[in-house]
């Protein structure tokens, strides 16, 4: 049965429909042609249209939005032809065709296809398969076609591509337009206001000024440009002599300054720190073991443009920028410690956070918190390093050190490691009665657990270590995978907290910890800090694998007894939810682990049906399944309630 669509869909569907109609439009006349469709109110209807993405909607000076499949309907581009694309059926796009990729790559099916998109970087497979040995063609995009569909061409022959009815026709071309008639004059209309534009934009505004642009065959696009005395910088055209570095480099501050809401001359010091470790990148592609001496230099050649990373909005901003580099981690970590050393002053506490974070990902997270605390000895109040610090001092169960140090953050106690830490401090709870359930969540009487007992036990320990490699799921590097899974568990729960209560805990983050190999990360990347016993303990959950077991008793309000389908073996689990709520006989999914003198099920107790175990036990053993199908059986269930 097809699903129904999403009434934004069709509303958005409709909203493209108009634009075809009655041509490019402003927000607000857009969305008083949805209302009047009765589709809803103007001002929720040009609201709306400010969000409707489609592959085929283009934005045009004038603050206007555009059907592009319209706009380009009978016309055509061209491209003249060389040896390698006549050989090995791929033409390089840019920049004769690159406008057109939005008929070829924006459709579902896009595999079928008889044309498509390919990526130097991505297809590199596709193009060794065509014998093409140059690691540069194409040198971004290409148009794969068959392979012998130029085979009857010569190299310096012009092909087009005609545009009709939202398909892409291949055609040979025997006479042009040369140049196209006013193309020059139009050009320079169009960027005598900008200095510089997008070859989209420019070519969009042209046919939409121009009608008649391209509805015959003309000179390709490379060559209009060149012989109207325009000059190309990836994507962008500019006239001659434009100045594209300092172009791009404004644009990039005003993004970060809209964005991440920093000052002007904190933007200009992440893009400078930025251009700074991507320079050494190029500079040193294989042996890094010169780029401290080279970025000393560098930096001290001008030091002050660095002052605005102190801030640490832009130290995080570099950060993030940073992290969409390869292989950036020791570039940064040698970048980092030369501006330490170099740069002003007041940049030392962000520098030294910044080389803690390389270190950390490094797997130097000795030699991380140690970048930390140099941090905090130049500046105690920097909040970043104070917070990265007690993350590594919780995990090193020094809950009071760590409680101290978010002490030092405005608002420290709202953080979530804080009240992690405050179960697991060793204090005692005077404001708890001896009936009262314990702090710690273990659920048994304070009296029977920890009254009287101000040390944390091993096996509170062991409850701590689990929340600490949760929270190491929560880092950058791991949370959309747990999210992810977070999407999968609550798909089928309806109240609008279930995406949080999914990622709480339970299954989802259980899942993303075991089977989606975090817990090995974790105790790879957090191990010399983990108190040995708790060590040796994440060690033995490495080889727990998930089960299916048999409930044999409970004691309500405690515990309950599992026995392993598979193999026999039975557990007595500390667990009240499942105490309380499973009887003897039902089977159930967990991963049982031992947690000091107990044993636990940290990532929650899953009911299943007698009829689902054969398919679970099959999931749970094969090597191909993936964490997602896991937590999607699990979670079928609530799909029938």
């Amino acid at each position: 049965m097809t699903e129904p669509m999403d009434p934004n869909d069709l509303i958005a569907e409709a909203a493209m429909e108009l634009l075809r109609q009655y041509g490019p439009q402003t927000a607000a006349d857009w969305g008083n042609l949805l209302a009047e469709a009765g589709h809803g109110t103007a001002d929720d209807m040009t609201e709306f249209v400010e969000y409707v993405e489609d592959p085929l909607l283009g934005y045009l000076s004038g603050e206007r939005y555009a059907a592009l499949d319209t706009l380009f309907e009978h016309r055509v581009l061209t491209h003249r032809l060389t040896d390698v694309e006549i050989s090995s059926g791929v033409l390089d796009a840019n920049p004769d065709l690159m406008v057109l990729r939005v008929f070829l790559d924006s459709f579902e099916g896009v595999e079928d296809r008889e044309m498509r998109v390919v990526h130097r970087g991505l297809d590199d497979d596709i193009f060794a398969e065509r014998g093409i040995e140059d690691p540069k063609f194409p040198a971004d995009e290409g148009f794969l076609l068959a392979s012998d569909a130029l085979s009857e061409c010569s190299a310096g022959d012009l092909i087009g591509l005609f545009v009709a009815d939202r398909e892409l026709t291949l055609c040979t071309i025997s006479e042009v337009l040369d140049p196209a008639p006013n193309f020059g004059d139009a050009l320079g209309g169009i960027l005598s206001e900008t200095g510089a534009e997008t070859l989209d934009a420019i070519v969009w505004q042209l046919m939409l000024e121009d009608p008649s642009l391209f509805r015959q065959p003309a000179a390709p696009l490379g060559e209009l440009l060149d012989s109207a005395g325009y000059v190309r910088d990836g994507d962008y055209v500019a006239i001659e002599g434009f100045d594209f570095e300092a172009y791009h480099l404004a644009n990039r501050a005003r993004m970060l300054e809209i964005r991440d809401n920093l000052h002007a001359d904190e933007a200009a010091a992440v893009i400078a720190l930025v251009d700074l470790v991507s320079a050494a990148h190029l500079e040193f592609p294989e042996d890094t073991s010169g780029i401290g001496d080279w970025a000393r230099k560098q930096i001290t050649e001008n030091p002050q443009i660095y002052v605005g990373i102190a801030e640490p909005p832009a130290a995080a901003a570099a950060l993030e920028l940073l992290s969409e580099l390869d292989d950036h981690d020791e570039v940064l970590h040698a970048v980092a410690t030369a501006l330490a050393d170099k740069g002003p002053r007041r940049v030392k506490p962000a520098a030294y956070w910044l080389a803690g974070k390389a270190a950390d990902s490094l797997g130097k997270i000795i030699v991380a918190e140690a970048y930390y605390e140099s941090a905090l000895d130049r500046d105690p109040d920097w909040v970043p390093a104070i917070f990265d610090l007690a993350l590594l001092v919780a995990d090193r169960s020094d809950a009071a050190r760590a409680l101290a140090l978010l002490g030092r953050i405005e608002g420290g106690e709202s953080e979530i490691l804080h009240d992690v830490l405050a179960r697991y401090a060793p204090v005692d709870h005077p404001d708890l009665g001896r009936n009262d359930k314990c702090w710690c969540g273990s659920g048994r009487k304070y009296k029977v657990c920890h009254l009287g007992k101000a040390e944390v036990t091993f096996d509170d320990r062991a409850n701590w270590l689990y929340v600490k490699a949760q929270l190491f799921s929560r880092t950058p590097e791991y949370f959309d995978e747990v999210f992810d899974l977070a999407e999968v568990r609550a798909q089928h729960w309806d109240d609008e907290d279930a995406l949080t209560r999914a990622l709480e805990g339970g299954l989802a983050v259980d899942a993303a910890l075991f089977d989606g190999n975090i817990f090995e990360a974790f105790i790879e990347r957090r191990g010399e800090l983990l108190p040995a016993d708790e060590l040796e303990l994440a060690q033995r959950w490495l080889e727990v694998p998930r089960s299916v077991y048999e409930v044999v008793s409970t004691v309500p309000g405690t515990s309950l007894t599992l026995s392993d389908v598979r193999t026999g073996d039975v557990h007595d689990v500390a667990d009240e939810w499942g105490s309380l709520n499973l009887e003897a006989g039902a089977l159930v999914c967990a991963r049982v682990l031992p947690a000091g003198t107990t044993t636990r099920t940290f990532g929650g107790i899953e009911p299943i049906a007698a009829e689902d175990k054969d398919a679970l036990i099959a999931l749970i053993d094969s090597s191909d399944t993936q964490p997602w199908q896991l937590v999607e059986f699990l979670s079928a269930r609530f799909a029938t309630r």
